[in-house]
């Protein structure tokens, strides 16, 4: 099996920065670039309420997580519908040690028509910088670690996980993936490709469109991860500094090609 699997932090509205700005220049990503999945996060009520989900998406993909009464879900995430796949199982939890709705993990297990299956988990950990905030994320990643070697247990498959983990390369999160045997894909990638995936706000200018700049720091302080539990190999890995991408959100957009 060959997926492209893409993690996309597309800046919630929280700051006076509206979603109708900017989801087409997202959008217009996702279009070119073609991945199977993209696992959000930031997806406020206004993005909800916005074109790309309400309109754009559900022409070519399906929706996880967004079944949540309340568009209470931030990390949801979409496969396209051309891919052949079904989920056997899904779910949804907090992150247990954020007091913060938006830090959540939503997961399922997808099957093809041979029976090949696989796990696929979106996340977003806890953001505050600090030695304390530090501790927070390791227990944000051994939660999702626990829910991937859960996973992988229980439907013999291999799990996925991505999101804005809110700690680059030289954190203390890779410790504790390290202690389950997970993999960071751009270590295996036969292409790595891209600077550091956490732009900063693109700014509104004079003439009312948001613009941003591309990331100079090399890809290693890159906040947002694509990770994986079990044996695959991957073509590439690429962090997207598409211009249209660096005016709508903070985040580039990461994506690798995998097969397993």
């Amino acid at each position: 099996m060959k997926l492209k699997l893409m993690t996309s932090n597309i800046w919630g509205d929280y700051f006076g920065n509206p979603v109708d700005l900017r989801e087409d220049g997202i959008f217009n990503v996702y279009n070119k670039y073609s991945p199977d999945f993209v696992g959000f996060q930031e997806v406020t009520r206004g993005w909800y309420a916005g074109k790309m989900f309400s309109e754009y998406l559900s022409q070519n993909f399906r929706f996880v997580g967004t079944e949540l009464d309340g568009c209470e879900n931030y990390v949801p995430f979409v496969f396209r519908k051309s891919a052949g796949l079904s989920y056997i199982a899904k779910g949804y939890e907090l992150l247990s040690e954020t007091p913060d709705l938006s830090k959540a993990i939503t997961w399922a297990v997808f099957e093809n028509k041979d029976k090949e299956r696989f796990g696929f988990c979106n996340t977003h950990f806890w953001w505050k910088t600090g030695e304390e905030h530090d501790i927070i994320r390791k227990k944000n990643a051994r939660q999702l670690s626990e829910l991937m070697a859960d996973i992988q247990k229980r439907y013999e498959c291999p799990v996925f996980a991505m999101g804005d983990m809110n700690c680059d390369r030289y954190g203390g999160i890779f410790e504790v993936y390290k202690e389950y045997g997970i993999t960071h894909l751009s270590d295996i990638a036969e292409k790595v490709i891209g600077k550091a995936s956490c732009h900063g706000d693109p700014v509104k200018g004079d003439d009312g469109k948001y613009h941003g700049k591309k990331d100079v720091r090399p890809i290693e302080n890159s906040i947002d991860h694509i990770i994986a539990l079990g044996k695959v190999s991957v073509k590439e890995y690429l962090v997207i500094d598409d211009k249209c991408v660096l005016d709508a959100t903070d985040h580039s957009p990461v994506m690798t090609t995998v097969e397993f």
